[in-house]
């Protein structure tokens, strides 16, 4: 089954990040309680995702990467030390905000949530390490709770420390690392490492995600980088309704180019399914064949650029029963396998248009952004 070796990291610590569940409706004068329903970043849609993997079968066939609590120093390498201390507290129930920061209101933290953050990103690092010292080719990294909205001193849309900049600067500092690619395909912007590096040419970062959405005014292609910099930040906002079509031209037209001129020697991708056409926060319309073949796009780049060497990190999605099979064909890749999962909605008419639609608002996103990139990469 194994065509190449693949990492995996979990630790049932990331469950205990508890987002708990929703049921107050506030009126203008009053409030009344419905029946609960889970957050939207709920833990069981990680454990479903695990599930999933061991269902069919990955799991046994990947090496698993043991995780670890990130120490103060190594997150300090981003956010503030009195943020770290000031998140430990808001998870025991301490004020969301201060001199020191502020836990934004629908990111949610529990008693358990602190460590599940400093493994989380100890897991990230680990991978890193299990990846460039040679354990493994890649390696999936299914973290809880996210992390690529947050920033030097803000928890921001369900997420705590910044995973996928725990990663970036662990290859630098501790490996000497000097271009490392970080591809966002969350739907959401990756608003947290774009800050992270955005004065910085030894990160290349490119997100595409959803226009206009979150963070507000976060992922504009003017935002470029500064300084250093400038060119290093790549923003690709796409228009609602894109499909695995608008995606994959997206990686085809710009991202791989880019990607093959920069020549990284590290590529990390923060890895949210919540494009998927079922995503109850986006309306972006992607299918688990699409994941499969973004993923397969990137495991090539990987070996053609850096010797297969990419890490992939968890982030949002937030439809519980189609996230863990997006989830699963973005795995498939990395091991060189395709298991013919079929998807849950095989039979649906809305798959087949999810699957071949390629609109005139995408094909016009997708010319202004090559054009507009024009001036730092050749496209």
């Amino acid at each position: 089954m194994i065509a190449r070796r693949t990492g995996l990291v979990f630790d049932q610590r990331f469950l205990a990040h508890n987002t708990g569940v929703e049921a107050k409706v506030v009126l203008q004068n009053s409030e009344f309680l419905l029946t609960p329903e889970t957050h939207p970043s709920s833990l069981f849609i990680t454990q479903r995702i695990k599930e999933f993997l061991d269902g069919s079968g990955l799991t046994s066939h990947m090496y698993a990467i043991a995780t670890r609590a990130a120490t103060e120093d190594e997150l300090a390498r981003y956010h503030s030390r009195d943020y770290i201390a000031g998140i430990a507290a808001c998870s025991q129930g301490e004020v969301p905000a201060g001199v020191w920061g502020e836990v934004d209101e629908d990111t949610i933290l529990s008693p358990g949530s602190f460590e599940a953050a400093l493994y989380a990103a100890g897991g990230a690092m680990n991978a890193v390490d299990a990846v460039l010292r040679g354990q493994v080719t890649n390696a999936y990294a299914l973290l809880r709770p996210p992390g690529h909205h947050a920033t030097r001193n803000q928890a921001l849309g369900f997420c705590v420390f910044n995973n996928a900049v725990m990663a970036a600067y662990h290859a630098k500092q501790v490996y000497g690392l000097e271009r490392i690619l970080i591809v966002d395909w969350d739907v959401h912007h990756g608003n947290g490492i774009q800050d992270a590096f955005y004065e910085d040419p030894e990160v290349l970062f490119i997100s595409l995600h959803q226009q206009n959405w979150f963070p507000k005014e976060s992922g504009e292609l003017a935002q470029v980088g500064v300084d250093a910099g400038r060119g290093y930040t790549i923003n690709i906002p796409l228009p609602p309704g894109t499909g695995d079509r608008g995606y994959l031209a997206a990686f085809d037209q710009i991202i791989i180019p880019v990607a093959e001129s920069y020549r990284p020697q590290l590529i990390i991708i923060a890895s949210g399914q919540d494009a998927n056409w079922l995503d109850p926060l986006a309306h972006m319309m992607m299918t688990m064949q699409g994941f499969y073949t973004l993923s397969q796009r990137m495991v090539a780049l990987a070996e053609r650029m850096c010797q297969g060497h990419l890490v992939m990190l968890q982030e949002g999605g937030y439809s519980a029963s189609y996230v863990p099979y997006c989830a699963a064909a973005t795995v498939e890749p990395l091991l060189g396998v395709d298991l013919g999962i079929v998807d849950l909605y095989a039979t649906a008419h809305e798959l087949t248009q999810c699957q071949t639609i390629f609109s005139y608002d995408t094909r016009q996103a997708l010319d202004a952004a090559r054009q507009w990139h024009q001036q730092w990469w050749q496209l």
